[in-house]
Parts: structure tokens; C-alpha cells; sequence
């Protein structure tokens, strides 16, 4: 038995010695330029630890690989593809796309059903579920959604009069989220959540639970960096089961009442709800030597004449966790937009006067807010598009290389690469942004930025934020009656800026306070 163990250790020894410098000379065997790791850790030792944001990590990366097109890192053993080059971002995101058609490479639906998610979704599943999710977010249904989110929004500038005290430094953060969770809320799932003014409700303290990152965690989450496919095979859960429990709870509980009471309504429970019903989708295929590629673990693959036939299962999981990730990126990425203008605009009187004055000029044109109005009002346009440069709330998107790929300049992407595209870096190069700490919505006012693959706060190509156009509908309406009703002026104290270490969107440690004082426009 010993000898039998001894030899099993050698063995391991063996395979992880070739495996190790395999990856030890991944980027000298292709040329690549890269950052030197520390083993076992990695290059990106303050990332792995949580030190610092990722953010800054990833900008560090990307001014040491100056000037070259590509440049590399490590994550604990597994090699990082950085792309710096505006051109090649362009083909990653969209010319090239069938190269990159996936985020992640391992996702484990099975144990953790809330990963299953458009965002994390790849292959054939991905491309299934985005064509069907899609039509909610039209110029039509965005138009029909609108009487419900001014609603919300009106709640909301309701709620400040009664609540903000003027004169006083205050951080807004919670007062966005409350906002965001009723609007995403009500125009998508048809629920009143009546966050606003309760940040005991039990959808703000799920949401809350969800971003909660503990001491606690930190081992699980070094462990799966450093080996995402032994993590995989242990069965480990990423999620929190309270947070899991409430959204299949809310799923199943949303779906009975529409089938038991015929209820129906044109939005996101109900889309859903149309999907389960069909209880599989049959006919998506590929060719057999790709089918690795296409991914879906929960998928049923059959061989017939050389192809892969996938029959997907549209259960209440899967659909528990397309409603996990709307309700999550519905509420967080854009009250976080709307706390950051607010901040950016306490900062700068001249734009926010300016703003204003836009504003109020189109509402005497229209007698009042309506949808029509928001695609008037193009300098707050302006101000929002500067407002998610200095503060993407994804500071970098990820891409898994699905074929083998080579740039133009020869550089060779193995399949199952990963791939950092560095949003934030972009954002805050001056080659590319003059003066990038400063709030200049000016630079947006032809309509687009200086230079294509440099400003990606959504992302970008097939698989660009499927809630951008809700997203800046929401933000705009909102704007639109709270600089009527509010004039924002810098707070007493300094705000750092520093952003939060163990937050992987991007979010201000301190916080960001400011005053109010109430107008009448």
C-alpha cells in the first residue's frame, strides 16, 4: 500500500512538473511579452489576495506591457492573453467574434444554478437564450415600460424631499439602489418591490447579501483562482444559499400565480415563463469537432451524421437564473451610473447648470417628461456616456478564445485562452483621453468616442449589456426631473476616489458625499 501511494506521488510529481512548465513557457514559446509571475501566485499577486481593485491591477498590467499591441499575465498558474490595442479589441469583440464567442470556461450549472446566466452562458445555449431574451428591451416595450419607471422615478424625487436634509454632506448610494431595484422591479417582473425609502426590504437585503464579500471567503476564492478546474471537479458552491433559495423561490411563486390566476403581463416573468412551457429546444447544432466548444453542461448531446444535436432543458432553474442576473445588473450597474453623475456633476456647476437648462428648455418644448423628450436632451446624452468612461461599472470584460485565433502581427491564441480586454485602462489613456481625470462631456459630442475599441462601458458586439438601451432610458428619465428638482453641490470633505479591494464592480471605498439643495425650476 505504501509503495502503491509512493508511486501514485511520483506520478502526480511527474505530470504536475510538465504541466507547470507547459504553462511556464506559454508566452516565451509565442513570443508574447508578459509580466513576470511569482509562483504559485501568479503575476497578479494584489488581485489574488484582494489587496487592491481589480481595476488597478489590471491598468498596472497594462502600462507595464507599453507599447506592445498584446502582452500577458498570470493568474495563479493559468496564463491571461491582456489585449492593449484598440484595432485587435475591435476583433475580439466583434470582427472576429466566432473566435470569442464565451466569458468564462468554467461554469458548473449543476451545483450552482444562479451561474447558469445569460452572462456566463456559452456556446449554442448562449446564442439560444440572448435571440429569445432580446425583445424585451425593444424601442417598443421600452416605450410601453415607461409610464411605470417615471412612476418609480417620481416615488423617488418624492422620497429625497422628505428624506435629504440640505446643508449636510450625504452619500446617495443607497437612495440610487432603492430607486434602480423598483424601476427593474416593476417594469420587468411586474412586482411593486417598494424599495424606495426601505433599505430593510427584503430585495435590497438580498441584493446587499449577494455583493457581501466576507473575510470568510477569501480561501475559496484564492482556491478557484489559482485552480479553477480542480474547484470545479469539488463541487464547491460560489453562491450564498439565501440569495439562491429567494430567486427560485420568487420563480416558482411568479410562475404558479400566472398559470393559476391567467394573469398576464408583457414583460420579463412573463418571457420566461413562455420558455419554460416549451420544456426543451431541440434542433441547435454543430459540427462533432467542435462540439467541446459549444459547452452547456446541463445540455443533452446527441451524435447524428457528424453532428452534435443539443436539446436544451428550459427548467426553473435556468430560468431562475436568467431572473437572478436581470434583477442583479437591472438595479447595481445603473444606480451606480446614477450615484457617480450625481457625485461627478456636484463637481462641475457649469455642466450640471447646463444640463439643467437642456432639461428645462425640452419640457417647455413637450409640456412634460415623456420618451420622446429623453432623445432631445443630448447633453446630459453627453454627460452620462463621460460619467461611465471615469466610471464603467465593469471595469474589464473577459473573452475565452473557443478556435485558435491569430492576430495580425502573428500572435498565436491557443483555444481555451482567456482574454482581458481592459475597459478602465482605455478609459484613462491620454492617447486616447485628454486629460482622463477630468469630467469633459464635451468629448462626446459627436456622438461617438475618438477612437473605436477605446470606450466599451457595456462591452460590445453580439454579446454587448442586452440592458444598455434600459439602462440609459432609466438614467436619463431620471435625471431628467431630479435636476429640476435638485441642485447638487460638493461636500465638505475629500473624497478619496480609492476604489473598493474586494468589489469586482467598480465601486468607491468611502463613498462619494455631496449636498443637496432643493429648486424650484
Amino acid at each position: 500500500m505504501i509503495i502503491e501511494i509512493l508511486c501514485f506521488a511520483i506520478l502526480a510529481g511527474i505530470v504536475y512538473f510538465f504541466k507547470f512548465s507547459k504553462l511556464n513557457n506559454f508566452f516565451d514559446d509565442r513570443g508574447i511579452p508578459y509580466v513576470k509571475p511569482i509562483w504559485p501566485f501568479g503575476s497578479n499577486i494584489k488581485g489574488l489576495f484582494f489587496i487592491s481593485h481589480p481595476a488597478y491591477n489590471i491598468d498596472e498590467f497594462y502600462k507595464k506591457l507599453e507599447p506592445h499591441k498584446v502582452g500577458g499575465f498570470y493568474d495563479g498558474f493559468n496564463p491571461n492573453i491582456l489585449v492593449r490595442d484598440p484595432e485587435y479589441i475591435q476583433k475580439v469583440y466583434i470582427n472576429d467574434f466566432s473566435h470569442f464567442t464565451d466569458r468564462f470556461a468554467n461554469v458548473d450549472e449543476k451545483t450552482n444554478p444562479l451561474d447558469g446566466h445569460l452572462f456566463l452562458q456559452r456556446g449554442a445555449k448562449w446564442r439560444y437564450l440572448r435571440h429569445k431574451l432580446s425583445p424585451i428591451f425593444t424601442s417598443g416595450k421600452l416605450k410601453t415600460m415607461f409610464p411605470e419607471m417615471e412612476k418609480c422615478v417620481n416615488d423617488y424625487v418624492e422620497h429625497l424631499k422628505n428624506t435629504i436634509p440640505e446643508g449636510k454632506d450625504v452619500d446617495m448610494k443607497e437612495d440610487t439602489a432603492e430607486l434602480t431595484t423598483d424601476v427593474i422591479s416593476s417594469c420587468a417582473f411586474g412586482i411593486d418591490a417598494n424599495a424606495i425609502g426601505d433599505p430593510n426590504n427584503k430585495f435590497r437585503r438580498i441584493a446587499r447579501l449577494f455583493f457581501e464579500r466576507k473575510t470568510s471567503d477569501l480561501p475559496k476564492q484564492v482556491f478557484r483562482i489559482l485552480f479553477p478546474r480542480l474547484f470545479m471537479k469539488l463541487k464547491f458552491k460560489t453562491g450564498k444559499p439565501e440569495v439562491e433559495n429567494f430567486i427560485m423561490d420568487w420563480t416558482k411563486q411568479s410562475f404558479e400565480h400566472r398559470l393559476s390566476t391567467g394573469h398576464s403581463r408583457n414583460d420579463f416573468i412573463q418571457l420566461l415563463l413562455q420558455l419554460r412551457q416549451k420544456g426543451t429546444v431541440e434542433g441547435v447544432e454543430w459540427n462533432k469537432e467542435d462540439k467541446e466548444d459549444q459547452g452547456g453542461s446541463e445540455s443533452l448531446k446527441q451524435i447524428a451524421n457528424g453532428k452534435v444535436k443539443e436539446t436544451f432543458e428550459l427548467d426553473d432553474k435556468l430560468m431562475g437564473a436568467q431572473l437572478f442576473v436581470f434583477f442583479v445588473a437591472g438595479f447595481e450597474t445603473t444606480s451606480s451610473t446614477i450615484y457617480h453623475l450625481i457625485y461627478l456633476l456636484s463637481q462641475n456647476q457649469e455642466c450640471q447648470d447646463k444640463a439643467r437648462e437642456e432639461v428645462k428648455n425640452a419640457i417647455a418644448k413637450h409640456g412634460d417628461v415623456d420618451y420622446d423628450l429623453l432623445k432631445e436632451l443630448t447633453y446630459l446624452d453627453n454627460c452620462v456616456e463621460e460619467t461611465l468612461r471615469m466610471f464603467p461599472p465593469v471595469p474589464f470584460n473577459v473573452r475565452t478564445c473557443t478556435k485558435d485565433y491569430v492576430f495580425p502581427d502573428g500572435t498565436q491564441v491557443p483555444k481555451g485562452t482567456k482574454l482581458i480586454l481592459p475597459t478602465y485602462s482605455l478609459h484613462y489613456d491620454p492617447k486616447y483621453y485628454k486629460e482622463p481625470q477630468k469630467f469633459m462631456p464635451e468629448r462626446f459630442s459627436n456622438g461617438a468616442a475618438p477612437i473605436k475599441g477605446t470606450y466599451a462601458p457595456f462591452g460590445d458586439g453580439p454579446r454587448i449589456c442586452i440592458g444598455k438601451r434600459f439602462a440609459l432610458v432609466e438614467i436619463k428619465l431620471a435625471f431628467s426631473k431630479i435636476l429640476m428638482n435638485y441642485r447638487f453641490k460638493p461636500s465638505t470633505r475629500h473624497n478619496t476616489g480609492k476604489l473598493m479591494a474586494r468589489s469586482f464592480l467598480l465601486s468607491v471605498e468611502d463613498g462619494l458625499k455631496v449636498q443637496v439643495e432643493r429648486i424650484n425650476c
